[in-house]
């Protein structure tokens, strides 16, 4: 790889948290395709095929990661995917058991108070999320991991996934917007929202009315019970067998 593509890696990597969608787009695709000369050994011995490991890498270790660090060249990089995978071996449960911990609850100490006023823990919306979750077809729980927590846009799957775009305005997806971390929240309450899969789920789970005029309050809920949503979504195995024929779970490198 030429030291300067390389090189728009490390820009995007260091603006991660600000970037455009069509900048996160390409930062998702140009760190996939670099991923794919990468093939640790260690792989083999897990049931997720290196696509996927690839998918949560970039999910789970580059966007959601807080660290400042940016691979210094692409050695680093492979090093950062060959621990990631590591990670998953040790955390892999031995002959079939619990695998609850596989994606622990991280949220921020004030969640538990900002959801105490609507008589929830951020257990129970943990709970909550999971059962919604396996209200969904596979295409919908897709549509979730990679566009509504994924950051990608729905037309990165239209030719995986039959009328993504239609399937994802009927879930309701919505992004954050750059330099908002509420804005996502923000969104899923307004009117044209509050219709759709997502957005009646959030209203009901914490006990909103449709008409009600919603404070910050509700929109900073609205925003937990999302980012809670999406650690529920990230951890859910989909089997692309149970969803669309010849369905693709990743955009193509």
């Amino acid at each position: 790889m030429q030291s300067e593509q390389f090189e728009r890696i490390q820009d995007f990597w260091s603006r991660r948290q600000q970037l455009t969608q069509h900048e996160l787009a390409e930062f998702y695709q140009r760190t996939i395709a670099v991923l794919a000369l990468c093939r640790p050994r260690e792989a083999a011995s897990l049931g997720d095929s290196l696509a996927d490991l690839r998918h949560h890498f970039f999910v789970e270790k580059v966007l959601a990661s807080e660290s400042t660090s940016v691979p210094a060249h692409i050695g680093a990089l492979f090093l950062y995917f060959k621990r990631f995978i590591i990670d998953q071996l040790r955390k892999a449960p031995e002959g079939g058991g619990d695998d609850d911990g596989a994606c622990d609850l991280h949220a921020p100490d004030d969640y538990a108070q900002a959801l105490r006023d609507y008589q929830l823990t951020p257990q129970q919306v943990r709970a909550a999320a999971e059962s919604f979750i396996t209200t969904l077809p596979g295409d919908l729980i897709l549509l979730l991991r990679h566009c509504g927590c994924g950051g990608m846009p729905v037309k990165e799957l239209a030719e995986q996934i039959a009328s993504a775009h239609y399937h994802g305005g009927k879930l309701g997806l919505v992004h954050k917007q750059k330099g908002d971390a509420g804005s996502a929240g923000r969104q899923i309450v307004q009117a044209a929202h509050r219709a759709t899969l997502l957005g009646a789920w959030v209203f009901n789970l914490l006990k909103l009315r449709v008409g009600d005029s919603l404070s910050e309050l509700d929109i900073e809920a609205a925003q937990i019970v999302l980012d809670i949503l999406c650690l529920a979504a990230l951890n859910q195995h989909v089997d692309p067998a149970s969803t669309q024929p010849n369905l693709n779970e990743r955009p193509p490198a």
